[in-house]
């Protein structure tokens, strides 16, 4: 056998380096395994965070009979602590305390005012005044003169470590509850009776 086929021989034998080219070849595929788990990991939890939220808010203002701007801004104070680490910056919260129709139970209109109801989030305003439309709701799902506290959440959620394969989205909830009261009235402590809990002909 001559020296340069059994070089050959050798080389064809010597399996050293191969782990690292496996290893090259396998890499990518694990960093982008262990990013997507991180992605999905974190979106799931801050998910489940917002949900909380926005039910949390509709079930507290439910449970009472009178709310005012300050009792709303002390429920705000435990979305903070309920959303931990992953922050509220980009969080908005609007309350919609609303009314069907003495008439027809599908038109349903908000029956309290902004200022008494405060939204949630930097520059966060409620889109709906009192006596302005609500159609979010399911077809028959309140009675005539019915009640519900509807609390509407929006989240923009950027991923964390793959900007470059997920855009920005914006994520919504809603929370539809009963007032456990009969209704939950806005107005001010000093205010009695309870104007916005009274049906308003106006606003029909």
């Amino acid at each position: 056998m001559t020296l340069a086929r059994k070089h050959n021989c050798f080389f064809l034998r010597d399996r050293s380096g191969v782990a690292a080219v496996e290893f090259g070849l396998i890499a990518p595929v694990l960093l982008v395994m262990l990013i997507g788990v991180i992605e999905v990991t974190r979106a799931v939890s801050i998910d489940r965070r917002f949900g909380q939220v926005t039910a949390m808010v509709a079930d507290l203002i439910a449970r009472e009979e009178r709310v005012d701007a300050a009792t709303i801004q002390g429920i705000y104070g435990i979305v903070d602590h309920i959303m931990g680490v992953w922050g509220t910056d980009t969080l908005k919260l609007h309350i919609y305390p609303v009314r069907a129709s003495s008439n027809n139970a599908n038109d349903i209109y908000v029956y309290a005012a902004q200022t008494n109801r405060p939204s949630f989030g930097p520059d966060a305003t409620s889109p709906k005044n009192v006596c302005d439309r609500y159609t979010g709701l399911m077809p028959n799902l309140l009675d005539k003169e019915g009640l519900a506290i509807i609390v509407e959440g929006e989240l923009a959620y950027a991923p964390l470590l793959a900007q470059d394969f997920v855009s920005k989205q914006t994520w919504r909830d809603k929370a539809v509850l009963s007032p456990r009261m009969g209704c939950v009235s806005f107005e001010p402590e000093n205010e009695s009776p309870q104007p916005d809990c009274i049906p308003s002909p106006g606003c029909e």
